[in-house]
């Protein structure tokens, strides 16, 4: 009797937990993507993503989505062959970003938005089945690593909700991502001007490798008097870095002076591209001697808005592509010298990794390197990672300790103007911005920073996609895949590997700078090959600069401004003469008390300490400042001391004193 009797308030409680359980479910939030049926027009195949923000006082939930502290929330999972009228479901099983569970979203009203990136299928020469990649990662309206959403984007209007875990949420996607007005090279909607060329070229190899046309593009700077003298040819300065629609090498160039109602930076770019023209046009200007083409190149792709320019396995040969096809069309078309003695490179940040890794592994085709924080040059300190030493990618090797490895920090990096100290705070993680791509796209799919490095570095995996260099979930590196990117792109082991055949042909050729406080910690690399190039690599006798106090030495909001300043900075046999109005617009440009001039100062002691490498024989500069008659000294007494003082921490070789164009000794006070 006992037996049934002891059964029935265990069937109950099975029959409870059953439908509490069931009850829990059917609560869980939802979100329900749908492609409306006045845009759809096939199947779509794609990543979907949802976007939660807390306001949209700083653009829409998209725009918002990003590594700092002020991200929107996103949760990302692949569309297949979507129809019209059916469902994608966001669940709780859906990864997010930052918070990677929609069930942990707190409670509370958000706004909403939908959005999906779209896939196309390639049939690459060395795939065996067809991959599916994004169309693009750019819009023709975008410029340096700053674009709208590709052309053909879906996505919602912005929706406002209250969430409280339980609801679905449906999402109509009613737009499209239509075509955005290029600037063109010129800037003003315009592709040539008498100055500015744009140059279009279909190239077979990379044609053949993708199964599709592929076509680069360059923007390309004619030097003055290129149209008086039919019978001159030219060097060939080639201005690597992101993609953008307009001639951008750092600055613009603008043949007409500013508008009177453009106001702020906008004001200062300006002003900077009119002062380019007309350095670049003067007979007796700074570029008197330097009368060269100067290219810059678009090669945007599936995977980045830039090749790296160099071969890899899963982009194609882009370098031979750019070296041996792109370039020399170039130049018989504008009359350029087209040998390797007569080209040069420069960039910042992914233009510095291209520029140095170009030269390294195309020694005999380009004349020298000067790269600007360039992105990791060696693997030993990829970013704040030793690839060959550490076991994991996101938290440092210890036995009792889980530290998250920094990713970012104090980024200001001249995106505003008045942004006050940077303190060095880490305001993103490895681990959270390689998240953020993971969500955004798997298979290094994202268009993303750190999947580019893997696209491009690493090797083809079985699947048809880049390998990866570590698991984008635990962050546990693959030590094959390690070697694999030692062995072919890591720059310093490549010249101390092959020193015997490159010390000969790039002795002198490679000048690197960049920020002590590099916003992305691109400094550590630099250091690893400070520390071959000055002892076992002398024999390069390369450049490395590194300007301690100072972050991302190339600052996009002010550096086409103060390469003017260095373009004044003129260089006699131990002196530098240098305007004072240069010395003047440094303090003007940078427009905020609590700088200490880092940014511009950082680019005179960086010219200044090339100078020093480069002229051994001289072991003390001088420093004279040209000045107008009358000019007012003491009114200048607080500038010059805080310029002074930089000078004397920073640089390696220069004197003390600073005099003026007449020989007077005013300053000895200061």
């Amino acid at each position: 009797m006992g037996g049934p009797t002891r059964g029935v308030p265990t069937l109950a409680c099975l029959f409870v937990y059953y439908f509490s359980t069931t009850l829990g479910e059917e609560l869980t939030g939802v979100i329900e993507v749908a492609v409306s049926r006045d845009i759809w027009k096939s199947p779509v195949t794609g990543r979907a993503l949802v976007y939660f923000a807390k306001n949209v006082d700083q653009g829409d939930p998209i725009s918002q989505c990003g590594d700092d502290q002020t991200t929107s929330q996103v949760f990302g999972k692949d569309a297949h062959g979507l129809q019209k009228d059916q469902n994608l479901l966001v669940t709780g099983d859906t990864l997010g970003y930052p918070i990677e569970a929609l069930p942990d979203i707190p409670h509370g009203t958000y706004y909403v938005q939908a959005q999906i990136l779209e896939y196309t299928s390639y049939k690459r020469s060395v795939d065996t089945q067809p991959v599916l990649l994004r169309k693009s990662c750019v819009n023709p309206g975008g410029s340096d690593g700053s674009y709208g959403a590709p052309v053909g984007t879906l996505y919602s209007k912005v929706q406002k909700i209250q969430w409280t875990g339980i609801e679905t949420v449906h999402i109509e996607i009613t737009e499209e991502e239509m075509p955005t007005p290029s600037p063109g090279c010129v800037g003003d909607g315009r592709e040539n001007s008498d100055f500015i060329k744009t140059v279009r070229y279909t190239s077979p190899s990379l044609s053949a490798f993708w199964g599709q046309d592929i076509t680069l593009e360059a923007c390309v700077l004619l030097p003055w008097g290129w149209g008086e003298h039919p019978d001159a040819k030219y060097p060939t300065i080639v201005a690597h870095g992101h993609y953008s629609a307009q001639w951008w090498t750092g600055g613009y160039f603008s043949e007409t002076p500013p508008a009177a109602n453009i106001t702020g930076y906008d004001r200062i770019q300006a002003e900077a591209a009119y002062e380019l023209y007309k350095s670049w046009v003067d007979p007796n200007g700074v570029f008197k001697d330097a009368r060269t083409l100067v290219v810059q190149i678009n090669h945007a792709n599936p995977f980045f808005d830039d090749s790296y320019a160099v071969d890899s396995e899963n982009l194609g040969p882009y370098g031979d592509a750019i070296t041996y096809e792109f370039l020399p069309y170039i130049e018989k078309m504008y009359r350029g010298i087209s040998q390797g003695w007569a080209r040069g490179l420069f960039g910042g940040s992914t233009g510095g990794w291209e520029s140095i890794g170009v030269q390294v592994l195309y020694p005999d085709d380009y004349n020298g390197c000067h790269a600007a924080c360039p992105d990791p040059i060696t693997f030993s300190s990829y970013t704040t990672i030793d690839l060959y030493k550490d076991t994991n990618a996101y938290f440092y090797d210890a036995p009792f300790k889980r530290t998250e490895r920094p990713g970012q920090r104090d980024h200001y990096s001249g995106q505003t103007i008045g942004f006050g100290h940077p303190y060095g705070q880490t305001t993103a993680t490895v681990r959270e911005m390689n998240l953020h791509e993971l969500v955004l796209g798997n298979r290094s799919r994202s268009c993303g920073q750190w999947d580019i490095w893997e696209a491009v570095f690493g090797p083809r995996g079985a699947d048809g996609y880049p390998e990866r260099i570590y698991d984008k979930r635990t962050g546990s590196i693959n030590a094959t895949t390690a070697q694999f990117w030692k062995e072919n792109f890591d720059l310093k082991y490549i010249l101390q590997r092959d020193s015997l055949k490159l010390m000969p042909k790039l002795q002198g050729k490679i000048h690197i700078y960049v920020g002590g406080s590099d916003t992305f910690f691109l400094t550590n690399a630099v250091m690893d090959m400070e520390d071959y190039l000055s002892g076992e690599g002398s024999g390069y006798n390369a450049t490395v600069c590194i300007v301690h106090g100072t972050e991302y030495i190339i600052i996009p909001k002010i550096r086409s401004k103060v390469q003017q300043y260095l373009s004044n900075a003129l260089y006699r046999g131990d002196t530098f003469l240098v305007p004072w109005t240069a010395v003047e617009d440094m303090f003007t440009a940078a427009k905020h008390p609590h700088s200490r001039l880092k940014t511009p100062i950082a680019f005179l002691i960086a010219y200044m300490n090339h100078l020093c490498c480069c002229n051994k024989s001289v072991q003390k500069h001088n420093l004279r400042l040209m000045h107008p008659v009358g000019f007012d000294w003491n009114t200048r007494r607080k500038r010059l001391r805080a310029l002074l003082q930089w000078l004397r921490r920073n640089t390696r070789c220069l004197r003390v004193m600073l005099r003026s164009s007449c020989g007077r000794t005013p300053l000895k006070n200061i």
